[in-house]
C-alpha cells in the first residue's frame, strides 16, 4: 500500500464521503476497551481544547466532552455532520474538509488533543494532513490515532489496513510515540511532539 493511496484524491474528500453516509453506512463503534485506552492516555480535560478530524456521528467528539475537553467535532460530509448534531445536541460539530478547508475556518488556533479515528488512512496526503496536525497541536498535547494496521501473520492486507510505511510515517518525528493495540489489527498511537 502506498502512505498517499486514496480513494478519492482527484474528487476531494466530501465528494466520496457525502454518497456513503448518504447511502447509511456506518463504521466501527467506539467500544470500551478504546473508551478506556483513551481515557488512561489522555486522563480528564480540565476544559482543554480537543478536535476530532473526521468526527462522523460524533460518538468520539461526545466522548472528549465526557471526559471534561471542550471538544469540537469536524467532518466533511453533511450528512454526517447532521447525524451527528443529531445524536449529540449541543456539541461543537461542524462541516469542514481538514485536507482542503482553511485552518482559521475552526473554532480556536491550537488544541490539547486532537483525534483521528478511523480517518488516516483515507488521507489523500498523509505527509501534508500530519503537517497540519502538528501546526494545530499545543505545545505538550497529543494527536490520538486509531486506525487499523496489518497483522503480517495475515497473508492478505484488508484494503482499509495500513501497512509499515504508513505507520511510520505517521510515528516519525514525534517525542514519545505510545501504542496501544485494541486488537492484533486495531492500533491506537498517542504521539506527543
Amino acid at each position: 500500500m502506498s502512505p498517499t493511496r486514496a480513494p478519492y484524491a482527484a474528487r476531494g474528500a466530501a465528494s466520496y464521503w457525502e454518497p456513503v453516509w448518504r447511502r447509511g453506512s456506518r463504521y466501527r463503534a467506539i467500544d470500551r476497551a478504546e473508551t478506556e485506552a483513551l481515557g488512561r492516555h489522555l486522563g480528564t480535560g480540565r476544559g482543554r481544547l480537543a478536535l476530532d478530524i473526521g468526527c462522523g456521528e460524533g460518538a468520539l467528539t461526545a466522548h472528549l466532552a465526557e471526559l471534561g475537553y471542550r471538544a469540537a467535532g469536524v467532518d466533511c460530509s453533511p450528512t454526517a455532520v447532521a447525524a451527528a448534531r443529531v445524536r449529540h445536541p449541543g456539541a461543537d460539530i461542524r462541516v469542514f474538509d481538514f485536507g482542503a478547508d482553511d485552518a482559521a475556518r475552526l473554532p480556536h488556533p491550537a488544541f490539547a488533543v486532537i483525534t483521528c479515528r478511523l480517518v488516516y488512512r483515507w488521507a489523500a496526503d498523509k505527509p501534508g494532513f500530519l503537517s497540519r496536525v502538528r501546526a494545530l497541536l499545543a505545545p505538550g498535547g497529543v494527536f490520538w490515532v486509531v486506525t487499523s494496521v496489518h497483522d503480517p501473520s495475515r497473508e492478505t492486507p484488508r484494503p482499509w489496513d495500513r501497512d509499515a510505511c504508513d505507520v511510520e510515517l505517521l510515528t516519525t518525528g514525534w517525542s514519545k510515540v505510545h501504542v496501544h493495540e485494541l486488537d492484533p489489527y486495531l492500533h491506537c498511537y498517542g504521539l506527543r511532539p
